[in-house]
């Protein structure tokens, strides 16, 4: 009789020969079922590197399993498991022919893109906030941002294409085009915004981790993913990150902007700078050398942490746990992703004598996976 383990292995492996035909959503649900004692399994699998659909074919099991994992109180010990656990997978690795994306269950991504490429030209038809925080610019980088109503108003294929292509300017199209810097800040949280980044490496603070979009202008079709995306090349790039030496955020269009500047604020520890607050919370966390911030807590929200540099710990518990002078934590290093479930406490520690550099991205849970 074949062992429970050997049935889950076999279940795996068949998840990806499937893919998104019919029967996979039972084989989801199957796996899904063994909650979190799938995750060492589960494991092996999202840290190799896939095609996009096959991986995100096994993340939607995670998120089967970490959704009633996260649904009630969760323990010390559970939460500490999949901090732990998502800490040895680090972000899932999704390779477009212009970009690699680095992404959490949570919906956190980094994305990774070549000069001059970039996302296709895209509106949601569900509701989806996406914050772009733009981390660095290859030449000529830009953010394109405008009314669906505005986009068919001036849209031409073959003008527009050539408008991309750099071959002329155009006014109808130069008016959303915002010239990208590190620090900006742009939110989409308005159904059928027209939009796309090109040309840099930025965070997207989002409602949900995979692509729900339209795609009205797709520059990218047909286009082969490159042969050096890989794991190590985008675990260096991912070590690379800096954060910009200041945030605004940005909106309104080229010719009539709005600027709110989003300075750092002291914290017990370092400084904090709060990108967004909405459906989905995005913050900068700054630890100086050998400090120690105080204690969060969201009893709704649970949190994706990217540590962008430095190292030190992660205290994290119950209250309880919390209260005690040997509180349990698990240690922190540059490019590190851990989910953190709502209702736990955690702090962070910097033994080290450079600063510690960290993204907190925030959601309710059941947003998230839903």
């Amino acid at each position: 009789m074949p062992t429970q383990t050997s049935q889950i292995d076999r279940d795996l492996r068949e998840l990806a020969d499937l893919g998104s035909r019919p029967g996979d959503r039972a084989l989801r649900e199957r796996l899904a079922a063994h909650g979190l004692d799938l995750l060492p399994a589960l494991e092996e699998y999202l840290t190799r590197d896939l095609p996009i659909d096959v991986l995100e074919g096994y993340e939607e099991v995670l998120k089967a399993v970490l959704r009633p994992a996260l649904a009630g109180e969760v323990s010390g010990g559970a939460a500490r498991a999949i901090a732990s656990f998502q800490q040895r997978v680090g972000p899932l690795l999704k390779y477009k022919s212009y970009a690699v994306k680095a992404s959490s269950p949570l919906g956190y991504s980094v994305f990774l893109q070549n000069p001059g490429e970039g996302f296709s030209f895209q509106r949601h038809l569900t509701h989806k906030t996406e914050v772009f925080h733009i981390l660095d610019v290859h030449p000529g980088g830009f953010v394109f941002l405008c009314s669906f109503d505005e986009w068919e108003r001036c849209y031409d294929r073959e003008r527009f294409a050539a408008w991309l292509a750099g071959e002329r300017s155009d006014p109808d199209y130069d008016r959303y085009r915002f010239a990208a810097r590190p620090g900006d800040v742009f939110v989409l949280n308005e159904l059928g915004t027209v939009h796309t980044v090109i040309g840099c490496t930025l965070e997207e603070f989002a409602t949900i981790s995979t692509d729900m979009v339209d795609r009205l202008h797709d520059q990218n079709q047909g286009r082969p993913i490159p042969a050096a995306f890989d794991k190590t090349w985008a675990g260096a790039r991912l070590r690379d990150l800096r954060s910009p030496a200041a945030s605004r955020r940005v909106a309104g269009t080229k010719d009539d902007p709005r600027i709110e500047e989003l300075p750092a604020r002291d914290v017990p520890g370092g400084s904090k700078t709060v990108l967004a607050d909405g459906f989905v919370v995005a913050s900068q966390l700054r630890v100086e050398p050998h400090a120690e911030t105080e204690v969060a807590s969201d009893p709704c929200c649970a949190a994706s942490l990217f540590v962008r540099a430095g190292e030190g710990r992660v205290l994290m518990g119950t209250a309880a746990e919390m209260g005690r002078a040997d509180a349990p934590g698990l240690p922190l290093r540059t490019a590190d992703l851990l989910t953190i479930p709502h209702g736990i406490q955690y702090a962070f520690v910097n033994e080290g004598g450079a600063p510690l550099e960290l993204v907190e991205h925030k959601i309710r849970p059941e947003v998230a996976f839903h």
